[in-house]
């Protein structure tokens, strides 16, 4: 057993691959895959659509095509930034021409490439932007049991699975999750998590520890919050 926080500070890194041409999406997803990313594949724009609405996970970079069928990318640029503002993206595109790179560029890709392309240079580019991504967002995310916690964000996930909480749920969960096999009595937690001298008779912390129970367990979380009498609140990792 141990005090120490587990923080993550190169989380599973996501790539969402958008790209028509089925065998270079198939020899991309394959290869970058053989790397340890966690590559999702979308073949049209209809997909593109759909995942710029349901927004299944956040992607930590977007490799995508410049044209899908008749359908210019560069016109969902905008949308994709604003979905998703921490992601890189790296354009792939037969449009190989200096205008066209610094028009992506200045309006907010991070990469262009033309086709076609090396492989080693398309692995060298994707490893560079995520050293980039990762520079600037080290010690924002908290990995513990099976939950990914995103301190910037304020939002969890398990598994894959978002995790919705209120403003004191979450932060009882982080407190939790930075202090694994720590005790904490109700009156510890009151006064970090309420700023408060809460009269012992009020419910405020039990009430909130059933709601954060319930909703791990309706994503099957293994992150467990044991509790004892007189005694306090712990997770055990």
């Amino acid at each position: 057993m141990t005090d120490s926080p587990f923080l993550l500070e190169n989380p599973p890194m996501k790539i969402l691959l958008v790209e028509d041409d089925e065998k270079v999406g198939s020899f991309l997803k394959e290869h970058l895959g053989k790397e340890n990313y966690q590559v999702h594949l979308l073949t049209n724009s209809d997909e593109l659509d759909h995942f710029l609405v349901e927004r299944p996970f956040v992607p930590d970079l977007i490799i995508i095509d410049r044209l899908l069928g008749n359908h210019d990318t560069k016109n969902d640029l905008k949308k994709i930034k604003t979905r998703f503002k921490d992601s890189r993206i790296l354009y792939l595109s037969a449009l190989n021409i200096p205008a066209e790179k610094a028009a992506l560029l200045d309006e907010g890709a991070d990469d262009y490439m033309g086709k076609p392309f090396s492989l080693v240079e398309v692995q060298a580019r994707v490893r560079a932007l995520l050293r980039r991504r990762d520079d600037s967002q080290m010690g924002q995310y908290i990995n513990v049991v099976d939950l990914i916690i995103d301190l910037r964000s304020r939002s969890v996930s398990c598994q894959g699975k978002k995790v919705d909480l209120t403003n004191k749920e979450f932060s009882l969960l982080v407190n939790f999750a930075q202090n694994a096999n720590k005790v904490f009595s109700k009156f510890q937690l009151l006064d970090i998590i309420w700023e408060t001298n809460l009269d012992v008779e009020s419910n405020v912390l039990e009430v909130t520890v059933m709601n954060l129970r319930k909703k791990l367990d309706e994503v099957n979380s293994n992150f467990k919050i044991h509790s004892k009498r007189n005694v306090g609140y712990w997770i055990e990792n």
